[in-house]
């Protein structure tokens, strides 16, 4: 019990840390193209890849296995595989907006700004829906 109580503490703990780099990826959408910090999209490029993995491997490590106790039905195995194409769905964005950001960075963006700023939006928005609907289905499983 208390090795769960541990390991979903880690999540939570993981999952704001997930949504604060949201906040800042929403903050570095309203700026787009006048006021640019390019500190903090520095630090996003850095932290983004990183946050994202702990949170998956902390999904599959958790989450996961708690769907497949507590789920008896056949559609344990198909909301797991649901799961699983949202992480990589996931992944394939932040690396897709990683590198618009470095290319921001060098002066040389590749997109127009409105499309920059879509992009931001877009990638934090469903970052947000996968976090509520996971803690969700944690909640459910624990």
């Amino acid at each position: 019990m208390q090795q769960q109580f541990s390991e979903h503490h880690e999540l939570g703990q993981a999952y704001r840390e997930l949504l604060s780099l949201c906040d800042r990826l929403e903050t570095l959408a309203d700026s787009i193209p006048r006021r640019i910090d390019l500190t903090s999209c520095r630090v996003i490029l850095t932290e983004l890849p990183e946050k994202l993995r702990r949170v998956h491997a902390l999904e599959e490590m958790i989450l996961f296995p708690a769907v497949e106790i507590q789920r008896a039905d056949d559609g344990r195995y198909a909301l797991i595989a649901r799961l699983r194409a949202e992480h990589d769905q996931d992944d394939r964005a932040a690396v897709e907006l990683v590198r618009v950001l470095k290319a921001v960075l060098d002066n040389r963006p590749s997109l127009s700004w409105d499309a920059i700023g879509y992009m931001l939006r877009g990638f934090f928005e469903t970052v947000r829906r996968h976090v509520a609907t996971e803690r969700l289905l944690l909640w459910r499983h624990a």
